[in-house]
């Protein structure tokens, strides 16, 4: 498993079209950047039950829920690996 910090988090849009993005560095200092497209979804359960998750329910994200910034707004480096996974 790869330790990870993070550093930033953006919800991001372009048009109308959002995406939350995490960057994350590891303790060797290394860089990373994920991209979150889907913010809810339904499992199940190994029970059978149907469990619903809201990303923007979690901790690290409810701050960024009610401040979203524009794509060109992002740091060079994190639009480049975006770009680079995504053709945007």
């Amino acid at each position: 498993m790869l330790k990870a910090i993070v550093e930033a988090v953006y919800l991001a849009k372009k048009g109308r079209e959002e995406i939350l993005v995490e960057v994350l560095r590891t303790p060797s200092g290394k860089s990373f950047v994920a991209v979150h497209k889907n913010f809810e979804g339904k499992y199940i359960t190994e029970e059978g039950d149907v469990k619903e998750w809201d990303i923007f329910e979690l901790e690290g994200f409810k701050d960024v829920k009610d401040s979203p910034v524009e794509y060109e707004s992002l740091p060079v480096d994190v639009r480049r690996a975006i770009s680079s996974a995504f053709r945007y």
